[in-house]
């Protein structure tokens, strides 16, 4: 169970991006786990590359290996159906039978759970990815600023080679999560990969 979970948070993750982390805090006027396995977890690098030469995109591959992981069905049938109607990833998922509503809600329960159980080393990993100390982003927490939004504003942070301290303002200002990627021109790939080496560095720790 624990193990579908954290592939149904991959697959939600990778087809609408790090904003789900961000998703309770910019609903309703602005208020709205483990983030994700390396791709080659879900297809080899061989079938990668073929893909590749075939003239798929990395980000289409990624998307149609997860999808196709958790279906039990071939990334290429998945990329087949995803070009076939109109590039739509919700119709792929929901073709092959992945209720997008209900896995968002089961992915916002466990990153939820996972970051309140791991809040400690959070904090630390945090700390030490974006150069601050961890009474900072204890400050920063005791000013309600959601540990989430701290998390992926450290990736964004990363990124763009900001401070930490300038995207949390800028959230304090009352700036959406889109807003701030936006303003600080973040590059989308170089996010997920900063956010990625984060995760790994708090698992590793975790692990230990």
């Amino acid at each position: 169970m624990k193990k579908n979970k954290m592939i149904l948070c991959t697959i939600i993750f990778m087809l609408f991006g790090a904003i789900l982390w961000q998703a309770p805090l910019t609903t309703n006027a602005d208020k709205n786990t483990e983030l994700e396995q390396h791709h080659h977890d879900f297809i080899t690098k061989e079938d990668f590359q073929r893909l590749l030469d075939k003239g798929y995109s990395k980000k289409d591959i990624r998307k149609a290996a997860h999808i196709a992981k958790y279906a039990n069905k071939k990334t290429d049938d998945v990329l087949k159906f995803y070009k076939e109607n109109n590039s739509s990833w919700k119709k792929t998922a929901e073709h092959y039978g992945l209720d997008m509503k209900k896995l968002k809600e089961e992915c916002h329960e466990h990153k939820e759970k996972f970051l309140e159980e791991h809040k400690e080393t959070v904090i630390e990993k945090v700390a030490e990815f974006s150069g601050k100390t961890e009474s900072e982003i204890q400050a920063w927490l005791d000013e309600g600023v959601h540990l989430r939004f701290i998390l992926i504003g450290a990736a964004m942070a990363k990124a763009s080679n900001k401070d930490l301290a300038e995207v949390i303002k800028l959230k304090k200002e009352g700036q959406s999560f889109k807003d701030i990627k936006q303003n600080l021109n973040i590059d989308s790939e170089k996010m997920r990969d900063e956010m990625k080496a984060l995760m790994k560095n708090i698992k590793d720790d975790i692990k230990d």
